[in-house]
């Protein structure tokens, strides 16, 4: 023994020469396999194999292996072979290209005197795949341990996006994925963002700020996107709302400053039609939708909204879903229902467009939030949420503009792994994979929160939620006084005898945000629901039992209407 480790025993090979396995016979490939099945996506070292040989072969056999291997890859393929310090049975074979390594793991397990042959995987320590960048921790949104938000409430871990895992892999973006920033313009020099800015070849280097259309896109100098509010190729940030999404979908990872986004790489184009105060026209949102796709953006995230039904904008939106286009759009700010009350462009009934709420660091709907069951997609984090703002500065900011580019990046980091998917496979992968939570299932078609890696894998968490087809009305009217009184903590019990489940649905809510609640509560009180502000046409969620309670507190100002019960659900 030396240093607790045992002697080798004497090798069988102690340097091949490839020269003589180049020289040596050759017999065909038998059909046994070896128990490996090759994995390769797995992180290992370029281009390197461990080969293990079954017991008592010697050095013609292991020989002829690696002169058959030559033969299936090319004579200079193989760089060298050497085995491991400790035991001479396994090998490390180190190939010329990495892009062999599948093949010449097939090779090897068709050998009848190899036992193993698989990458040589690369290993960390628990932490890997955390970035070094200096506020990372303020970022709960992809890494949630349980860290107070900045409002000092504390999380819940794992009520994330779930990205760390691909990132463990070496998954963390590339700058072969352009996405489209529709909104305030983009800080194009923010030390976070600027090595992720787009730069349109066609208009750059020499040509740049040269008056022309060196492209012919119809742009002039339009090397970093276009300003639609100015109509200049000045797309710069004069808000900082663009600039703090695009530090969530593309801050640079691992660069020690700032913050990390869902992909460390990645192309961003800034398009700005929204002024300095945030407010821009129909004009200027089709323009920037039409000139980001003439540029082939993969992905536009759209945190912004308002307005009416208009069939230009939808024309306009429906062209991209004809290209291919993935388009996320923010599900909007007034805890409105999206399925009785649309709002544009997130409910466009068109097929590319992923409509997203927001949540908090506790995977709570934000109180803001609009929802639907059927009409907003997916939620993700959208409350208090740290990011990169404008003169080279972080903020944190919260709505569902804040959610939408975490979608929007996760949608990139998918497209830079498997750049063949379509619209439709990323949109359903976030909605069939997202992670079940509770006070989500009525709120998102998903029934919970985006999860990157399940997104990946296509993991679907099992649901024990009850069937939706079996749920039954009656008509039951339940009101507060309209005003309600003040300092209120009072309790109205809803029943229907017999019930394995039981849900309400509220004409309408209307208390005092953030100081007045109506409570969805088990009759053991605990509290499955806690609505506050303004709500219409809302069904809650369910408790099990045939009776719930219903909770109106309030504090000692602002006597506002209250709430009103219309009808009941059930199932026996």
């Amino acid at each position: 023994m030396e240093n607790g480790i045992s002697k080798p025993r004497k090798k069988l090979l102690t340097a091949l020469s490839l020269t003589a396995v180049a020289g040596a016979g050759v017999f065909a490939a038998s059909a046994f396999s070896s128990s490996y099945q090759p994995q390769g996506l797995a992180e290992h070292v370029p281009g390197q194999i461990v080969v293990k040989f079954r017991d008592a072969i010697g050095r013609n056999a292991q020989a002829t292996v690696y002169s058959n291997l030559l033969n299936q890859l090319g004579s200079n393929s193989v760089l060298s072979v050497k085995p491991l310090v400790t035991d001479d049975d396994y090998q490390v074979i180190r190939l010329a290209r990495d892009g062999d390594l599948k093949k010449a793991i097939r090779t090897l397990t068709q050998e009848k005197s190899v036992e193993i042959a698989e990458p040589n995987f690369i290993y960390r320590i628990s932490d890997a795949g955390v970035p070094n960048d200096t506020d990372f921790a303020k970022t709960w949104g992809m890494k949630n341990t349980g860290q107070a938000d900045s409002g000092g409430q504390e999380g819940i871990p794992g009520a994330d996006v779930n990205v760390l895992p691909l990132w463990q892999q070496g998954f963390t973006g590339s700058r072969n994925v352009l996405v489209a920033v529709i909104d305030t313009g983009v800080q194009w020099d923010h030390p976070d963002l600027e090595a992720n800015i787009f730069t349109n070849p066609g208009e750059a280097g020499e040509l740049a700020n040269n008056q022309k259309d060196d492209d012919n896109n119809g742009f002039v100098d339009d090397v970093h996107g276009w300003n639609f509010v100015n109509n200049t190729a000045l797309s710069s940030d004069d808000h900082d709302h663009g600039t703090h999404v695009s530090g969530t979908i593309g801050g640079v990872g691992n660069n020690g400053t700032g913050v990390a986004g869902v992909n460390w790489e990645v192309s961003i184009l800034p398009v700005k039609f929204l002024d300095a105060s945030g407010g821009g026209t129909l004009q200027g949102a089709i323009d920037s939708i039409n000139y980001a796709r003439l540029m082939k953006a993969q992905i536009m995230s759209n945190s912004w909204g308002g307005g009416g039904y208009s069939a230009a904008l939808e024309k306009a939106i429906e062209a991209t879903r004809d290209a291919g286009i993935v388009f996320v759009a923010a599900a909007g700010n007034e805890s409105n229902n999206n399925d009785s009350n649309p709002t544009y462009p997130a409910t466009y009934p068109i097929e590319n467009i992923i409509s997203v709420a927001a949540t908090d660091n506790r995977d709570g709907i934000a109180s803001f939030s609009n929802y639907g069951a059927r009409a907003v997609h997916v939620a993700a984090p959208g409350v208090k949420v740290y990011s990169t703002t404008k003169d080279g500065r972080y903020d944190t900011f919260s709505g569902t503009s804040m959610a939408t580019p975490h979608v929007s990046g996760i949608a990139a980091l998918l497209l830079s792994i498997h750049p063949e998917w379509s619209f439709e496979e990323i949109k359903t992968r976030l909605i069939r994979t997202s992670d079940p939570v509770a006070g989500l299932k009525r709120k998102v078609l998903a029934k919970g929160r985006v999860n990157t890696y399940n997104a990946l894998n296509n993991i679907v968490p099992p649901s024990n939620e009850p069937d939706e087809s079996l749920w039954k009305d009656e008509a039951m009217v339940v009101e507060s006084e309209h005003p309600y009184k003040e300092k209120l903590n009072q309790e109205f019990v809803i029943s229907h005898p017999g019930a394995k489940f039981i849900r309400v649905h509220f004409e309408r809510i209307d208390v005092e945000s953030r100081f007045d609640f109506v409570k969805v509560e088990s009759m053991n009180g605990n509290v499955v629901e806690d609505i506050s502000g303004v709500r219409s046409d809302y069904m809650t969620d369910y408790v099990e039992g045939d009776q719930l309670k219903i909770r109106l507190k309030t504090d000692n100002s602002v006597n506002a209407y209250g709430f009103k019960i219309d009808k009941i659900q059930y199932i026996e």
